[in-house]
């Protein structure tokens, strides 16, 4: 997403008021975008990093190996990614009975 401006051409050499307020507000929006959507980002990421931490920990793994694991149980299953982790992060006993070997 890039981010977009209004710039007139100023008649007399000076922005209208009105002008640059469209132009904060449009900042404004860019910006709050981009907030949410880091936002987002980061609480989807969080607990797959978990999960690849838990996975690693209960079959002595790498993290890459872990994530592998996890990323082609939910391809094998067609789950989300995030689902599953969240699940094996927030009820690690049920985790493990989806996500094994």
């Amino acid at each position: 997403m890039s981010e977009t401006t209004i710039s007139p051409a100023p008649t007399s050499g000076t922005p209208d008021a009105a002008d640059e307020l469209v132009a904060m507000r449009n900042r404004v929006r860019f910006y709050r975008a981009r907030s949410e959507q880091l936002q987002y980002a980061l609480d989807h990421r969080l607990p797959i990093e978990q999960a690849k931490g838990v996975l690693a920990e209960r079959y002595q793994i790498d993290i890459d190996s872990a994530f592998e694991l996890l990323r082609s149980f939910c391809r094998n299953n067609n789950m989300k990614i995030h689902d599953v982790a969240r699940t094996l992060v927030e009820q690690p006993s049920e985790g493990a009975q989806r996500v094994s070997c």
